[in-house]
């Protein structure tokens, strides 16, 4: 009789255990619908009346670079500087968040080639995985800006928006530099290469030829207003 006395005292002292625990495994299997949080409720809720304490909308996210925000459950980047690394970790975010719909502001008076088309490579390689990007111009992009925003499945534009495509260009620093004649030619048949490929591709992002292009860059800027790149076909429309 004392052995099941004291069994029934342990199992008594044991119940409120068993009912914390079971208490919690059901606190962890339900989310706020508000938040989407699962713990510490009182962060983002008032004591009392349970008010949601006011923070900006995805202010518990935390995001891999300064560029980038999700608003409207679409990834928003502002692309200033032409830096791969900065989009690389944009795309990646939104494929391991499973956002589908990418928004790029390009407002950049241009930067590197090769960043350039890196940029662009790393947009093909989500689009073919299902991630719709759309680029827009409020303000400028200019040579490796508007290369990149040519790349967007929808191409957005102001009106008055500034454009421009130009050739490509190469700094030698201060100073003089030695080189044959043979130099020279290995050189501008390097650059004639590299330019060709970029204008090829735009063709595929507008409506003039190959010829046209090269002919608007010859020794000159082409610069167009967001109204002639809807025009020409680099834009598919002015932003709403």
């Amino acid at each position: 009789m004392k052995s099941l006395i004291i069994a029934l005292i342990v199992i008594f002292l044991a119940m409120p255990g068993w009912a914390e625990e079971e208490k919690d495994e059901k606190i962890q299997a339900v989310k706020c619908p508000k938040t989407t949080m699962q713990r510490d409720c009182l962060k983002c809720h008032v004591a009392g009346d349970f008010r949601v304490i006011e923070t900006a909308p995805e202010a518990h996210r935390v995001y891999p670079n300064v560029s980038m925000r999700i608003i409207d459950d679409a990834g928003y980047f502002i692309l200033t500087d032409i830096d791969s690394k900065g989009i690389k970790e944009y795309f990646d975010y939104l494929n391991w968040h499973k956002i589908n719909r990418a928004v790029i502001e390009i407002h950049s008076p241009g930067g590197g080639l090769f960043d350039a088309q890196r940029i662009v490579g790393i947009m093909r390689h989500w689009q073919s995985k299902g991630i719709k990007i759309e680029t827009r111009i409020f303000g400028a992009a200019f040579s490796a800006g508007f290369y990149v925003f040519t790349a967007g499945d929808t191409r957005l534009v102001d009106e008055y928006a500034d454009l421009m495509w130009h050739e490509i260009q190469t700094f030698e620093g201060f100073g003089f530099k030695i080189s044959t004649p043979s130099d020279r030619e290995d050189a501008a048949r390097v650059l004639r290469h590299l330019q060709d490929i970029r204008n090829a591709y735009l063709v595929t992002r507008g409506k003039l030829s190959k010829q046209e292009i090269d002919e608007k860059i010859a020794k000159k800027e082409f610069w167009m207003s967001g109204a002639d790149a809807v025009k020409y076909g680099f834009a598919d429309g002015f932003i709403k």
